[in-house]
Parts: C-alpha cells; sequence; structure tokens
C-alpha cells in the first residue's frame, strides 16, 4: 500500500482552464473580514451534502444510470434555492481511496461528473478534501500525528491531492471555497487517554489498533492546515480557505498545554479558536449543535457554562477579533432523539441565531444521507425533516432582502 502513496500520474496535475489560459475570477472570497461575491457582502445557508460524491466511490455501478442517484437531492436543493452544498470530496475510509491511488484519471471523471451536475443546477460547492483524520495516514500506513511532519508520506499524499484537485477546479465557478476536512481539531491533544481500538475497522482499510502516536498534537494539525491553505493559495489566491473544524472545545487551550480539561478561560477559548485557524486560513471554522432536548449540551465543545445564545455571541466575537469571517460548516438540531416539535424548536432558534448574528456562511447537518444513523439529522424529500429546507429557503430569502 505505501508505495501507491508516492505514486501520482501527471494527466490529473492539469489544470482545467478557459480558453484564454486565465484563471477565472472566483465567485466567493474573503474581503476585510466578510465573505464577498462580486465585492458585495454575501450571508447565505446552505446544507452538508456529505455523502453525495462518496456514493460514487462507494457504488460506482449503481450510479453509472443518468442522471444518478444523487442528481434527485441536487434537483430538492435546487427546488428550493438552496445556494450551496459541503460534500465530502474524497474518501472516508481508507479503501475509498483506492480508486484515486489506482486510477486517478477514472477518479477525476467521477468528481468532474459530480461537480458538473451541480453547476448545472446552480448548485455552488464547498469541498471538503481530506474529511476523515485517519484515512491518509492509515492508506500510507503512518501513525495519525503523520500530519505533523513535514516529511511524512501522509504530508506527501496531502500536497499531491490538493495541487489536483485545486488545478482541476480552480477555474469552475462551480466552487465557492476550499475545505481542509472535517473537525480534525476534535481529535487533538488527547494522548493521554488512548483507545486501542479507535476507529479500527481492518476491512476498510484502518490500522489494525491505535497507539499514543495515532492521537495528534494540535500542533501537528495546524502545521498541516498552514501548508494546506499555502498550497492552496498559490494556485487560487483569491477564494476562500477553511479548515472545517468543529465547536472549540471547552478546554482547548489547557488541553494543547498538557493541562488536562480544566475549563477554559473566555480568552483562552478565544485564543484557541484563533489558533486554529493559522496564516492564510481565511476563516473560523466552527460547528454548532442546538444543545439535546434535555438541556444538556454538544460533549466538551463550547465555552464552559454558556448557553447557545452565548456561544454564538462569543464565537462571532473571536471571529471579528481574528479580522476572519465565521464559517459554520455545520449546524442543527440537538444530538441524540428528540421529538419533532422539539427538533422544529430547536432549528428555528438556530435559523434565527445564524440570522441574527448576520453568519456569513452556515451548512446545515446534513442533507439525503445514506447513513441510517444520520435520521435524526438527515434531510430528504419525504421524511419528518423534510420541512427544514423550506425553513432554510425562508431565511435565505429575508437575509436577501437585508442586503448581502
Amino acid at each position: 500500500m505505501t508505495k501507491y502513496c508516492l505514486l501520482m500520474f501527471a494527466a490529473v496535475l492539469w489544470p482545467i482552464l478557459p480558453a484564454n489560459g486565465e484563471v477565472a475570477e472566483p465567485p466567493l472570497e474573503v474581503q476585510d473580514g466578510e465573505f464577498r461575491r462580486g465585492g458585495n457582502a454575501i450571508h447565505a445557508i446552505g446544507v452538508n451534502y456529505f455523502d453525495g460524491f462518496r456514493r460514487l466511490l462507494e457504488f460506482p455501478d449503481k450510479q453509472a444510470a443518468n442522471p444518478p442517484e444523487y442528481a434527485a437531492g441536487m434537483d430538492l436543493l435546487a427546488k428550493h434555492r438552496i445556494p450551496f452544498a459541503r460534500f465530502a470530496a474524497g474518501g472516508f475510509y481508507p479503501v475509498e481511496w483506492h480508486l484515486f491511488r489506482d486510477d486517478p484519471e477514472k477518479y477525476f471523471a467521477l468528481l468532474d461528473r459530480f461537480v458538473e451536475e451541480a453547476g448545472r443546477r446552480g448548485i455552488a460547492l464547498i469541498p471538503s478534501l481530506f474529511w476523515a483524520h485517519f484515512a491518509v495516514p492509515d492508506l500510507c500506513e503512518e501513525p495519525i500525528s503523520a500530519w505533523g511532519d513535514k516529511n511524512s508520506k501522509t504530508r506527501a499524499f496531502m500536497r499531491r491531492y490538493t495541487e489536483s484537485v485545486v488545478r482541476r477546479y480552480r477555474s469552475s465557478q462551480t466552487i465557492w471555497a476550499w475545505e481542509f476536512g472535517n473537525e480534525f481539531i476534535m481529535e487533538a491533544d488527547l494522548q493521554f487517554q488512548v483507545k486501542a481500538e479507535y476507529w479500527v475497522l481492518p476491512k476498510l482499510g484502518t490500522a489494525t489498533k491505535r497507539t499514543a502516536a495515532d492521537f495528534p498534537r494540535s500542533t501537528d494539525l495546524i502545521d498541516a492546515y498552514r501548508e494546506f491553505a499555502d498550497i492552496v493559495h498559490k494556485l487560487d489566491p483569491k477564494r476562500p480557505v477553511m479548515t472545517g473544524d468543529a465547536m472549540t472545545r471547552a478546554s482547548a487551550w489547557h488541553l494543547a498545554r498538557g493541562q488536562g480539561w480544566k475549563p477554559d478561560s473566555q480568552e483562552q477559548w478565544s485564543e484557541a479558536i484563533q489558533a486554529a485557524a493559522p496564516g492564510q486560513i481565511d476563516t473560523i471554522s466552527l460547528h454548532i449543535y442546538h444543545p439535546r432536548a434535555d438541556g444538556s449540551g454538544y460533549p466538551g465543545c463550547g465555552l464552559a457554562g454558556a448557553t447557545l445564545s452565548g456561544n454564538f455571541e462569543l464565537a462571532a466575537a473571536a471571529a471579528r477579533a481574528s479580522g476572519k469571517p465565521l464559517w459554520l460548516g455545520e449546524f442543527g438540531a440537538g444530538i441524540g432523539e428528540n421529538s419533532i416539535p422539539q427538533r422544529k424548536e430547536q432549528v428555528d432558534e438556530m435559523l434565527t441565531l445564524i440570522e441574527r448574528h448576520r453568519i456569513g456562511l452556515a451548512a446545515y447537518w446534513v442533507f439525503d444521507s445514506i447513513n441510517p444513523d444520520l435520521g435524526v439529522w438527515n434531510i430528504t424529500a419525504t421524511n419528518d425533516n423534510s420541512w427544514i429546507l423550506d425553513r432554510i429557503a425562508a431565511t435565505n430569502a429575508r437575509l436577501a432582502k437585508k442586503g448581502n
């Protein structure tokens, strides 16, 4: 397996450019601490179409139909004028990276199709390139902390895939931004509580056990973020670059210093948020969920003792202090089971807070997922959450009237 991590076909490194060879102006950029399109500030709510592209990697024969299965989901988004979707632009488990590893031309033909289907319907995309923190290191037969080693095969793979994707789609008006991965910082600074079976699924290509080296430091991940942003901005100077991180842990500052679960002060928590968006990372990336129906919060995240509204205010303040806009890559109802009336109250409150705080971009978790475990959040055309698209559409209409 390792030798394939060093393999790359030159064909996928060639950019897809307009006829005149110029890279098109990006449809979205960050200026003066806010998201802008055509020089105007934008505030918009989209969705996570997490496994839209992964369907092609997991079930290629099923998706060979024209239109493919995920296209019905895109039609539903277009009907509700949902402006954009965040999605996993790569494998989740290591085995889902095999197609790129073995036949990059075929791999990119699938990704081309996904991007084209979205563009045809007027849906912008925010690709998250390395969704699962363990996948690339496991593929390269290295510990997960290899993200922090500039000379590792993991970082070499990151460079090659990032360059391939950005070169290929930097001229596409469908792409709004580039995101590193999903919630990597949630896995940081936990070396003191090693779990040997954590994300161990050898049939899906993972390592057979975990050691302390599989529990990275925040400095490992922040170093990878920094290089990712440098690579992207060298190829595509204007489009925003994001980390994809979750809501900062209540003890993030202390964990990073080896001091365990001691609660952070407000200043320390804000410092940890800003530290996780280094260098040319253009946004503060956070995921915010409503507290559970019983009133308990998202486990270990957000400033200790703060309410949902308080965490919104504190996160917005940290973003302002950094000079970078706040990107809520995920938001949703409470973790765990709750009734439909409770869910409606929770989603409405989240949308109200997004609108009140004028969050630039936010994406609901999750749309049209094939994972049955996500039922409490999952929106489809016919399930108990179908009304959420109407709520998002109505909020987007109000945001537009207020002047983006």
